[in-house]
């Protein structure tokens, strides 16, 4: 009965995610109901202005490395801070609310601006940091998760923590691993995701 009921948690957990998921998506479709009417004007222009600045070549990926590096690097970090916290459990669950509703608004900018083309757009602007980014959200996802709920349950006081904790050595081996392909991905999106889009979204 031991492995059954833990299966059944896991399944229970994952029904718990893609709710949270799909309220995301739910959040997106009223607000673009509600503000998107009229706003394809400004979305091809600024959709225009995006890929003229492309096409402008090199020069344009300079501190773009840096630039995405201080615009990224507050998810990890919050995860990371909240999960000595009471707060890391709801820190984490509100992600995949806000990634239900940042993956919606963007794949409507991209039909609004590139019509049937919309979703090779989406894909193109995802393309190939999102091989890098998935896997370092799952594994510094399931490291804070698994750490935020040993350290609830133990009320450990941070200058109590030991190092020689197995707990805390694997949170820490996933968080190292995690980061690292997460500035993998920074690196792509800023160096061979521009470099993507001029070679097959910019007309000559």
């Amino acid at each position: 009965m031991t492995p059954r009921f833990h299966f059944q948690v896991r399944i229970r957990e994952r029904y718990k995610l893609l709710g949270l998921l799909g309220l995301g998506v739910l959040l997106a479709a009223v607000l673009i109901r509600q503000v998107g009417v009229g706003m394809e004007e400004q979305i091809l222009s600024g959709g225009n202005d995006f890929f003229a600045a492309l096409a402008q070549g090199e020069a344009e990926k300079e501190g773009l490395f840096v630039r995405l590096l201080w615009g990224r690097a507050w998810l990890p970090v919050t995860w990371i801070v909240l999960s000595f916290t009471a707060f890391g459990i709801v820190s984490l669950y509100l992600f995949w609310i806000y990634l239900g509703f940042a993956m919606t608004t963007a794949l409507w900018v991209s039909m609004a601006f590139g019509g049937w083309r919309g979703p090779f757009y989406f894909w193109g602007l995802l393309f190939p940091q999102y091989l890098a980014y998935a896997p370092a959200f799952l594994l510094i996802y399931v490291g804070c998760m698994q750490w935020n709920r040993y350290y609830r349950d133990r009320r450990i006081p941070i200058k109590g923590i030991q190092t020689s904790l197995p707990q805390l050595r694997l949170f820490l081996l996933r968080i190292f691993l995690g980061l690292m392909l997460y500035l993998l991905g920074i690196y792509m999106e800023s160096q061979w995701n521009p470099w993507i889009l001029q070679k097959f979204f910019i007309k000559t």
